[in-house]
């Protein structure tokens, strides 16, 4: 945006001209409308506007970005364009964009029909954009791709435009002529969003008609999801198929997106070739963004958390920690057996595991060494490997496999009451904590890690035979 450009304002001729000019609302609204059941299937989706800055925005709760919200920003036209009207809607996000930055997560022009000469844009970026996240680990693939599409978007307009298309536009064709077809459209995403809904289609006519109610009545002010999932289930009556337990999926560099739940992207502390970022990165980019997740969820009196994913040890152990029980959390967390509940505890009369313990002597400066391996122990080679004496570490190691919940949490607690029995004997600062064994059991160690003092984590590397520090706890 130039020195001399204002930033865009719900005052401004364009945000004002919005509310006032009402031709071609229908179809703005029945795009929303369209759009609204993958939204609400979405727990990370907060509010939709409808006349706001942009015909239709939608706003979600983001961790990872830097306002902690992102925005989905959509121009619905409903009439012919011709490809300089298609330019000029570019232009206008691109200027959302200078005035934003990264706001908006997406910006998207939806039409019945582009012109013929730039009717690629509804297929090529989408597609690219797509299969992203699935051909992530193909950095050569992805690279081929991404280079086709930005020198066609330059070759039409230019440099700084075509960039910007390429990283943060979509374009879609959809084509709804009638209210007819916008309650077709609509009753297919419901029954996309929602397979197991089974929700008669008079039924569904009518939560098309409360929901259309309720946003003309409602231009140019947000509609939350809660009074949206009321309004579509007061209509059904019935209740919408909701997720029992809030979903969190965590991506490393091995899996893909899932978009039905809170994302938390891990993948650049997957530890690729034995390379992990430094302890700050991990305390801005990783424990920062689930803070604020934690800080959001029970803001929403959200307490039942099920993850999904894949991650590191440290990744599992900081997820542990940002959710702890302390704070009034419960995970589910996923094993290859199933998932492994925390308020799953043992009973009194569940046989005692065999635990070897070795208490140490004395810190190493100000701080406890502590050494947790389940099959493996890593303490046997920690004097050699990290230059920690014998004496100085508080080792445990369990010779058998965890293999459900109640025994994790059986775990967990001879962990945590060695930790601390050590803790109170030689008063330390610090803790250094170097764990080997199942993630899952990393997620639960991590979830009573309660009023200890800052814990270091580290990481194996396997090719240098060393550990490196990751995250400050």
């Amino acid at each position: 945006m130039s020195g001399n450009e204002k930033a865009p304002a719900l005052t401004d001729a364009r945000g004002v001209g919005g509310v006032i000019a009402q031709d071609g609302f229908d179809y703005q609204l029945w795009d929303g409308l369209a759009r609204l059941p993958a939204w609400l299937a979405n727990p990370a989706f907060e509010q939709m506007i409808f006349e706001g800055l942009e015909d239709l925005e939608a706003r979600f709760f983001a961790p990872q970005a830097p306002r902690g919200q992102l925005l989905e920003r959509f121009q619905a036209k409903a009439g012919s364009l011709a490809p300089a009207a298609v330019r000029e809607v570019f232009e206008t996000f691109a200027r959302f964009e200078s005035a934003y930055p990264r706001a908006a997560r997406v910006q998207s022009l939806v039409t019945p029909r582009l012109p013929a000469t730039v009717g690629w844009l509804a297929r090529d970026p989408s597609r690219v954009r797509k299969a992203r996240p699935f051909y992530a680990p193909f950095a050569d693939i992805m690279a081929a791709s991404d280079a086709e599409l930005l020198t066609r978007l330059v070759e039409t307009y230019r440099d700084q435009l075509g960039t910007f298309i390429a990283q943060s536009v979509d374009v879609s064709e959809r084509n709804l002529p009638d209210c007819d077809a916008a309650l077709a459209t609509f009753g297919v995403e419901l029954d996309r969003a929602y397979p197991s809904l089974e929700a008669p289609q008079k039924r569904v006519g009518e939560a098309f008609e409360a929901l259309s109610a309720l946003a003309r009545r409602s231009i140019g002010a947000p509609l939350g999801g809660d009074v949206l999932v009321k309004t579509i289930e007061d209509a059904l009556g019935k209740s919408l198929p909701l997720p029992r337990s809030f979903p969190l999926h965590v991506r490393s560099d091995r899996n893909e997106a899932d978009e039905r739940c809170l994302e938390i992207d891990a993948s650049a502390f997957s530890g690729r070739d034995g390379v992990f970022p430094p302890p700050a990165r991990w305390a801005d980019d990783l424990v920062a963004p689930l803070d604020r997740t934690a800080r959001w969820l029970r803001s929403h009196a959200i307490n039942r958390v099920a993850l999904t994913g894949s991650y590191r040890l440290t990744t599992a152990m900081i997820i542990g920690w940002s959710l702890r029980s302390a704070t009034g959390f419960e995970l589910e967390v996923p094993t290859r057996d199933g998932s492994w509940a925390t308020d799953d505890r043992p009973a009194p009369s569940d046989p005692p595991q065999n635990w070897r313990i070795a208490e140490p002597a004395n810190l190493t400066g100000d701080q406890l060494v502590v050494c947790v391996g389940i099959l493996c122990d890593p303490a046997a080679d920690l004097g050699q490997i990290a230059g920690v004496p014998t004496e100085a570490v508080l080792g445990l190691h369990l010779d058998e496999p965890i293999v459900s919940a109640k025994a994790a949490q059986a775990g967990v607690a001879v962990v945590k009451r060695a930790v601390d029995a050590a803790m109170a004997r030689l008063r330390p600062k610090g803790i250094q904590l170097y764990f080997a064994g199942p993630a899952a059991f990393a997620v639960a160690l991590g979830h009573r890690w309660n009023a200890m003092p800052p814990t270091q984590l580290h990481e194996f590397v396997t090719s240098s035979r060393s550990y490196v520090a990751t995250a400050l706890i």
